[in-house]
């Protein structure tokens, strides 16, 4: 009776263990099962919470940047600009002799709307990457809105080679010029113990703007702005017919209409800060400084 006992309670124990290591809880866990749902979204470091999963209570036994490892974002050539409607490999690397396993969340936003991921992504390593959006939601703790967030998955947490471990996924650019985009980068390098102790934690951002000389050939009317900074009124003229969007920096539309040469926009219930002239495409065409 005593032996069948305990191959019952060895039976259960291995089961319990396999449970563990096949589940996927979503978001953090404090057991020692594997991540397979990554983080949820909003903890790539971006605005407007900065947020990573070493300030969330889960992986923060260590500041921020403490560790060892070395983090690299390799936007394959668009690392200082970007042409419109061009096709990008994006590379995130993670780098430490000894290193076992690794984890990371990354999303690009546009700096005048930062409510949007611009362009269009799609994985290259649908076992090892997954993306985070409003239609494959995993929700954080800031909105989905129109932002695409990608990060690791169970099958690509632990495959370290020469002490790197890397992954990809492609990004086709707007189709026209929308300012300055950053990308937003955390990741983890992890230890061997599943579980979310004894972990390091990185973050880092680059911001890209897009290609003068790509975007001469794109047709976009010139709009002209004065006074310029403004407290009451604008001016806005344009040599050609064109829809105006002004947005604040989170990309809420504050003013709309069609323009066919000038016309003159009432300001004065405008908070002070920065406003963006968006075309009907959401290409940026100019800015102005609400001022008082």
């Amino acid at each position: 009776m005593r032996k069948l006992y305990i191959a019952f309670t060895l039976l259960a124990a291995a089961l319990l263990f396999s449970s563990a290591r096949t589940g996927e809880p979503q978001g953090h866990s404090t057991d020692g099962s594997r991540k397979s749902a990554g983080p949820p979204s909003c903890y790539a470091g971006e605005l407007p919470l900065l947020a990573t999963c070493g300030s969330a209570g889960c992986h923060d036994d260590s500041p921020l940047n403490t560790g060892t490892a070395k983090l690299n974002l390799d936007l394959g050539g668009a690392n200082v600009t970007y042409t419109p409607n061009q096709q990008y490999t994006i590379t995130i690397s993670l780098s430490r002799s000894g290193l076992v396993r690794g984890g990371f969340q990354i999303v690009a936003l546009q700096d005048n709307d930062i409510t949007k991921s611009p362009g269009i992504i799609t994985l290259s390593e649908p076992n090892r990457t997954q993306r985070i959006d409003a239609a494959h939601p995993h929700v954080g703790p800031c909105s989905t809105q129109n932002k695409v967030w990608i990060e690791h998955t169970d099958d690509g947490i632990d495959d370290v080679v020469n002490d790197t471990i890397q992954w990809q996924y492609n990004w086709l650019t707007p189709a026209t010029d929308v300012g300055n985009i950053t990308f937003y980068l955390a990741a983890i390098d992890a230890n061997n113990d599943l579980d979310n102790t004894g972990d390091f934690v990185f973050k880092l951002s680059k911001t890209i703007s897009a290609n003068a000389l790509s975007i001469q050939s794109i047709s976009k009317p010139r709009i002209t702005i004065f006074p310029n900074p403004a407290d009451k009124f604008i001016q806005v003229e344009t040599e050609q017919p064109v829809t105006i969007c002004i947005t604040n920096s989170l990309g809420q539309v504050i003013h709309k209409e069609h323009l066919q040469s000038s016309s003159s926009i009432d300001i004065s219930d405008l908070e002070t800060g920065i406003y963006f002239l968006l075309d009907e495409n959401n290409a940026l065409l100019t800015r102005f400084v609400k001022i008082n």
